[in-house]
């Protein structure tokens, strides 16, 4: 019974199925769109996931009203100096604007979301054209995968920071833990959304790949086959075969290609371009949707790694400022949330790096296949394909401030030291001159009475 019930929740046979994780996330209006299983096949805006997102937004701007005009903040429970409620108002500020944003985009901006499953399915297409069809149910599990993972992730986060703030005898209220959580949960499932599109374009990359690496071992064959006299033994034809492959080809994982690719390679890189230009069109909608939303993630995200640094080592160097039963409790509360905001930031790292890496591996097999063939009409089509990947390529930015890749760990690093050292300094300042204040009141009296 179990087994049949899981092939059957398993099987994807469309990009409609594989998108089924997705779609889970319209009821809290995150995703608000809907996938029509009819024979056309459609995808359509959800009036519903539309209304569920506002009631969503508007729950979560009540509950932080009330916890702003109650004053109630995770950091105020431990301990309350004039970094800390600069740091507690800054993180409230980019936090309503980062959920603002998210919503915003993803309620107002739902035609693109709607745009990038159109043109996979467009894509396809040209797919089955050429013989060929995709893993859905690789991509289905991929998905229900990164979606089960994320709400393991979110759920031991919050219970455990939960249970860490109740052992250090705190008992948040319902409305300022709910302003805690609420802003993790909907990043989440941002991420996820990210997760999901990048993958559909990066699995699509990949097949494109595939279908240039299938032509190029077929040109690798013929030139072999051409280059070596009947005066050569087969075993040094083997050799030479398998040492022209080693300096021509990339070993990669292979597809089921039919011979269609390989009887007519000029049709098939006509197709190739076409498919590129499509996979272009879907990363540059997907870089436009998640543009902001991902900017405000990535904002807020800096910012807690930021002050939960400088909380932990104020704490360290000022241990007289929590009790100490409560210690353990607030390094472990802190270091969670730290860890949470970097998973979060690799998370998108690595989802554009991935499919950038991809699409970037195209042009390489492209000139290796002109190094090696003499037609002059598949020569004249890769040219031009190559022309078209000089100036069409993919790229992933925050709002054009700085790209999503690799190197965003390395900016952040730097920046969040820099500005880390900063605040140990002011915080130093701060304190000798409390101390020295402290020191003047203590010997005034003194001096009034002599």
């Amino acid at each position: 019974m179990a087994l049949k019930l899981w092939e059957r929740i398993s099987q994807a046979d469309n990009v409609f199925q594989a998108l089924r994780p997705l779609t889970y996330i319209s009821l809290l209006g995150l995703a608000p769109f809907r996938l029509n299983l009819n024979p056309r096949k459609e995808v359509q805006t959800s009036t519903y996931s539309f209304i569920a997102g506002i009631v969503h937004f508007l729950f979560f701007v009540l509950c932080f009203g009330i916890s702003v005009r109650e004053g109630d903040s995770i950091i105020g429970y431990f301990f309350q100096t004039n970094i800390t409620r600069l740091g507690d108002g800054t993180l409230r500020l980019t936090g309503i604007l980062a959920m603002s944003t998210i919503f915003g985009f993803a309620m107002f901006k739902r035609q693109r979301l709607v745009s990038i499953i159109q043109n996979n399915i467009v894509v396809d297409e040209i797919f089955v054209r050429l013989g060929m069809k995709l893993d859905y149910r690789r991509i289905l599990l991929s998905s229900f995968l990164i979606s089960l993972g994320m709400l393991l992730f979110n759920v031991i986060y919050l219970c455990v920071s939960y249970g860490l703030l109740v052992s250090a005898t705190i008992s948040p209220s319902f409305v300022t833990f709910t302003t805690f959580a609420l802003p993790h949960i909907n990043i989440s499932l941002m991420v996820f959304k990210f997760l999901c599109t990048t993958d559909l374009a990066r699995s699509r990359f990949s097949m494109l790949n595939e279908i240039l690496q299938d032509i190029l071992d077929a040109h690798i064959e013929q030139y072999s086959a051409l280059e070596l006299s009947p005066m050569h033994s087969v075993v040094n034809h083997r050799r030479y075969s398998h040492r022209l492959r080693n300096l021509i080809s990339t070993p990669m994982k292979r597809y089921s290609v039919t011979s269609i690719i390989r009887l007519n390679p000029e049709y098939a890189i006509k197709q190739v371009s076409n498919i590129h230009n499509l996979l272009c069109d879907i990363c540059q909608t997907i870089e436009e949707y998640f543009t902001y939303p991902l900017l405000g993630i990535i904002a807020i995200s800096f910012l807690f790694i930021l002050f939960d640094d400088f909380y932990i080592l104020e704490a360290i160097l000022n241990p007289k400022r929590l009790d100490v039963f409560e210690t353990d409790e607030f390094f472990a509360f802190f270091l969670m949330q730290l860890i949470w905001y970097i998973v979060i930031i690799v998370l998108i790292v690595e989802a554009s790096s991935r499919t950038i890496v991809h699409s970037n591996h195209t042009a390489a097999i492209v000139h290796k296949i002109l190094n090696i063939t003499d037609d002059p009409e598949l020569r004249d089509r890769l040219f031009r394909l190559s022309l078209q990947l000089s100036h069409r390529k993919v790229l992933f930015t925050a709002a054009g401030l700085f790209r999503l890749d690799r190197t965003l760990i390395f900016t952040i690093t730097g920046a969040a030291t820099c500005y880390l050292i900063i605040l140990i300094q002011f915080r130093f300042t701060h304190h000798l001159e409390e101390t020295a204040a402290n020191s003047t009141n203590h010997s005034h009296p003194i001096h009034v009475g002599e």
